[in-house]
């Protein structure tokens, strides 16, 4: 299971999550798609440490997200409809061409990155005459953009996803063969993160994937599998990622068996 990356706050909104080819496994997450019918639909985008293209079908425009630190609420009070592509920590970089850290974490018209092929990408997409011809056009798009990654920050990516988050820092430089300043400037060009808070966001994460399939499950037990120091230390990160404390969340989870989208 992804991260969670959106926590619906009411029910109008119909996200929809769809594989990505193999050739592109190492780059992107998933494709995603947000429709509104009948607004207004609430939404809190949680930070995952990923990078979105979003494409909006309706109003004919192409944005990019960077890397979040902190969660908001968005209202959509008009019909929607919106095509997004999550790309992995670590990949932005190649599939764009400018650095992690340079992107905001407001969403920025993508042709401001990519220049006029973002604007044509998106007239494509919205003349495509279903939506997997669209998903096809997407792949078509990265899988002439794939570039190299940084095999020191793959490293410690996956050092950080192996250990929930709660890895060394100085330990995950040296497995990763950067120093710890150098690897923060690897991270800041790639993740758009530093090392310690992409990984208070992976552990953060943990969290709630076992909030969301379990909400009945014990915190101080889970804050102590996770390696919180207590139960309110979960509670204060996790309020930190998702905007809610766990027990909050908890609730609402309870509520939708499809409270988010990975």
């Amino acid at each position: 299971m992804g991260p969670i990356s959106v926590i619906a706050l009411n029910d109008r909104a119909h996200l929809e999550a769809f594989s990505v080819d193999e050739r592109l496994a190492a780059h992107v997450r998933t494709y995603w798609t947000l429709r509104v019918d009948l607004p207004p639909a609430k939404l809190r985008i949680v930070p995952d440490g990923q990078v979105d293209l979003v494409f909006d079908l309706l109003r004919g425009e192409a944005h990019v997200a960077g890397a979040r630190e902190a969660p908001f609420e968005v209202i959509h009070d008009q019909p929607t409809s919106l095509l997004g592509v999550s790309l992995l920590p670590g990949s932005a970089s190649s599939l764009l061409g400018v650095p992690a850290g340079a992107l905001s974490a407001e969403w920025a018209p993508l042709s401001d990155t990519l220049g006029p092929i973002a604007t044509a990408l998106v007239e494509r997409l919205q003349s495509a005459a279903s939506p997997s011809v669209r998903l096809g056009l997407i792949e078509a798009f990265l899988l002439a953009r794939l570039g190299n990654k940084d095999a020191r920050v793959e490293r410690a990516l996956r050092a950080i996803d192996a250990s929930q988050g709660t890895i060394d820092i100085a330990r995950l430089g040296r497995d990763s063969g950067a120093s710890p300043r150098n690897l923060g400037r690897l991270f800041h060009e790639w993740v758009g993160l530093s090392p310690k808070r992409f990984a208070r966001i992976v552990r953060a994460q943990a969290a709630l994937r076992r909030l969301a399939a379990e909400p009945t499950t014990d915190l101080s037990a889970l804050a102590a599998e996770l390696g919180f120091a207590d139960h309110a230390h979960l509670t204060r990160e996790v309020r930190a990622v998702a905007g809610a404390a766990p027990s909050r969340l908890a609730e609402m989870f309870k509520r939708t068996s499809d409270p988010f989208k990975s």
